[in-house]
């Protein structure tokens, strides 16, 4: 588990940067969770709460943070709301609306999956064409990996894509909410499918169960997907790299069988 930072680790300048948009910080909650951030937090201010999350500006995770100051702009109704973004001596901030929910359980039966999916096509109509901001195609993301090309060619579309529907990316309080935006990417809306449904492999779907909640993804790409975290899990065996890397190889046999 990677360890964040504490609120008061951050310079006075920077929290006063912060304060300069909320009013007086009055408590700083640490928020669990998520491996691409130095801090989150959950913020009370005379502005009300907010979910805050850093970065060092120049850290190999600052484009993340770059990246959803992009397409934040064109997520109303579909994300909590970006209010504030601070960047000073050296620290990326990004302020947005606190939202008190919990996170989807997508096992066998759970009556969470119909409504989490259904977000995911939501925000997939809403998103196509994909607005005019400047994010990378996933093609082009993946090129850098052993991948058929065939399969990469397939990706192309014009959805504005989130590309990690992990169940800690969707929050549920009156509504669902998709959160955390760092791998946006433009391409075809099955794409955000196909990591849907091994997401609920992990949950103990088998790949015909999943298959039956998500579209239609092209064989050549789930074989592709099975490649790429087969790669990733040798490069670095992580736990949770190993789980993908199986239930992807274990959806690229159901293809074939």
């Amino acid at each position: 588990m990677t360890k964040h930072m504490l609120w008061e680790d951050l310079p006075d300048q920077v929290r006063d940067a912060v304060a300069a948009h909320t009013g007086l910080v009055t408590t700083a909650t640490p928020v669990t969770g998520g491996v691409n951030s130095a801090l989150t937090v959950a913020l009370d201010t005379e502005q009300g709460r907010f979910f805050c999350k850093a970065v060092a500006a120049d850290s190999r995770m600052a484009w993340m943070h770059r990246n959803e100051l992009t397409v934040h702009p064109v997520l109303p109704g579909i994300a909590p709301a970006l209010h504030w973004n601070v960047e000073q001596d050296g620290w990326l901030l990004l302020g947005f609306e606190h939202v008190s929910g919990r996170h989807p359980d997508l096992s066998p039966g759970s009556p969470d999956i119909a409504p989490t999916i259904d977000a995911l096509h939501d925000l997939h109509t809403k998103l196509t064409p994909c607005p005019k901001i400047r994010v990378a195609s996933f093609a082009d993301h993946w090129r850098q990996l052993d991948v058929d090309p065939k399969a990469l060619e397939m990706t192309e579309g014009d959805t504005l894509l989130h590309t990690d529907p992990h169940p800690l990316n969707f929050l549920i309080d009156t509504r669902v909410r998709v959160i955390d935006w760092a791998w946006a990417r433009r391409g075809a809306s099955w794409v955000d499918d196909a990591f849907f449904a091994t997401r609920l492999m992990i949950a103990g779907h088998t790949p015909e169960q999943a298959e039956r909640h998500t579209n239609r993804v092209p064989d050549e790409f789930v074989r592709a997907l099975s490649q790429v975290w087969a790669q990733l899990a040798e490069k670095d065996p992580k736990p949770h790299r190993r789980r993908l890397a199986d239930v992807a190889k274990r959806w690229a046999q159901h293809r074939v069988a």
